[in-house]
């Protein structure tokens, strides 16, 4: 919980949403690209475990009615999925705007029930683009790394791969597919947890106690993870939860699935993990499995939050 003594200073914050249009351009130059900001913006940015992935809800106000109209799709069905994307990123003072969101656009829409205050819906999934491109099979000869095979995978959907441990062997593989189906088939065939998003597919090796520790020493967790406590924005306290813990904080970009994080509270349930006693209280070590950032730019006492589901790393 924020502390009385703690100082906080006033941060103008911002959010920078960029539309990428495939196949056709748009406008009258016909350009594929448009980048909104100083728009009252509110967005609901979820990040979980693969396939759910990530998912974004954005409502804009402030678009022009043209642009809206030429920004709008209809709901896809299952022989058809646009091939444009959306971009969010969050500005924070004068600092470098920071990617939080990545995804393809699956419904946007202008909503005129409260005209004249119009607002452009948008919805968009990290898995969209992957789940939907044309892709060669992929197939190995013999033995190859489960790495090797996905990092094959993903360059094919355009994106980058980062491999946090996972040593698993395939033997013979042969893929078929969209990048996305045979990224999920190949997860299918090994523990390992995945997160894509951002233009990024990471893994990382899966544990039987489901703490989602890697096999990394309990020390280079701790150096590894985020702090988490009322002098960084810990919003009230901790609480139970059936996934584990829940919390709020202010907005972190550090924050997202898998993340490990240092948790300084007293409230914490010290029986469920590794909780050890530091000068300011216990500090345990829990990994996210959900992250929900709500954001809000151009609105007077908006949200500017992220809120966690963790597991304890034992």
């Amino acid at each position: 919980m924020l502390s009385a003594g703690q100082k906080t200073t006033f941060v103008s914050r911002g959010l920078v949403v960029t539309f990428r249009m495939g196949g056709n351009g748009f406008g009258a130059a016909g350009q594929d690209v448009v980048t909104l900001t100083g728009l009252r913006v509110t967005a609901d940015i979820v990040q979980a475990r693969f396939p759910a992935a990530e998912i974004a809800t954005l409502r804009l106000e402030g678009v022009n009615a043209d642009l809206m109209n030429r920004l709008s799709l209809m709901v896809p069905d299952i022989f058809y999925q646009s091939i444009s994307e959306v971009l969010i990123e969050v500005q924070e003072g004068q600092s470098v705007p920071v990617l939080v969101f990545r995804g393809g656009v699956t419904l946007a829409y202008a909503d005129y029930r409260q005209a004249p205050e119009c607002a452009f819906m948008v919805q968009a999934l990290s898995t969209a683009l992957p789940n939907a491109m044309p892709a060669t099979p992929t197939a190995f000869k013999g033995a190859v790394q489960a790495a090797t095979l996905l990092q094959t995978i993903a360059q094919k959907a355009g994106l980058t791969f980062v491999n946090h441990g996972v040593e698993a062997t395939f033997y013979n593989p042969y893929l078929d597919g969209s990048p996305g189906q045979q990224i999920a088939r190949c997860l299918e065939a090994v523990p390992v947890r995945a997160g894509l998003g951002r233009g990024q597919l990471s893994v990382w090796p899966s544990e039987v106690t489901g703490a989602g520790t890697s096999a990394a020493s309990a020390g280079q967790q701790s150096d590894a993870a985020v702090a988490v406590s009322a002098a960084t924005g810990l919003v009230g306290y901790p609480s139970w939860s059936a996934g584990g813990l829940s919390a709020r904080m202010l907005f972190s970009a550090q924050i997202g699935f898998n993340t490990l994080i240092a948790l300084q509270s007293r409230y914490q349930p010290a029986g469920q993990g590794n909780v050890s006693e530091a000068e300011n209280g216990p500090v345990g070590l829990w990994r996210v499995i959900k992250a929900h950032h709500f954001l809000q730019s151009e609105v007077p006492g908006g949200g500017w939050f992220t809120d966690i589901i963790a597991q304890a790393v034992r």
